[in-house]
């Protein structure tokens, strides 16, 4: 189950740099919001076993920290706290509404997300 995870992780994030190059910005960003919250759970699923069913990125990235005292996630956290917000608001919001979203949003969400995955050691 793990590797599942990870691998989906990986080909949601892979989607959002398509998606950033053929100008679907909507589409990025539900391909990162699910690339972080398949990396994070990845991760709490590698900790302790299992992971809480939600699709809130925060809480779950929180989870993480807390299990790791990982500083640089904790740094990320509090930086982009915005970012992590929008990312996060978009699982919803890109599947039922409709959603437009500023290149710019996408590209520092996405440079936030690979900092994320880079720290967490999934980026191959």
């Amino acid at each position: 189950m793990a590797e599942h995870l990870k691998r989906n992780a990986l080909d949601f994030f892979g989607e959002s740099e398509l998606d950033i190059k053929r100008g679907k910005y909507n589409l990025a960003m539900f391909h990162l919001e699910h690339a972080l919250q398949l990396a994070f759970k990845y991760t709490l699923f590698q900790l302790k076993g299992s992971f809480e069913k939600t699709h809130d990125i925060i809480r779950l990235l929180d989870e993480v920290i807390e299990l790791t005292n990982n500083e640089r996630l904790r740094n990320v956290r509090d930086e982009e706290a915005t970012t992590l917000e929008v990312i996060r608001d978009s699982y919803i919001t890109s599947r039922y509404f409709p959603y437009s979203v500023d290149r710019l949003v996408v590209e520092r969400a996405y440079n936030v997300v690979k900092a994320i995955l880079d720290e967490l050691k999934l980026v191959e």
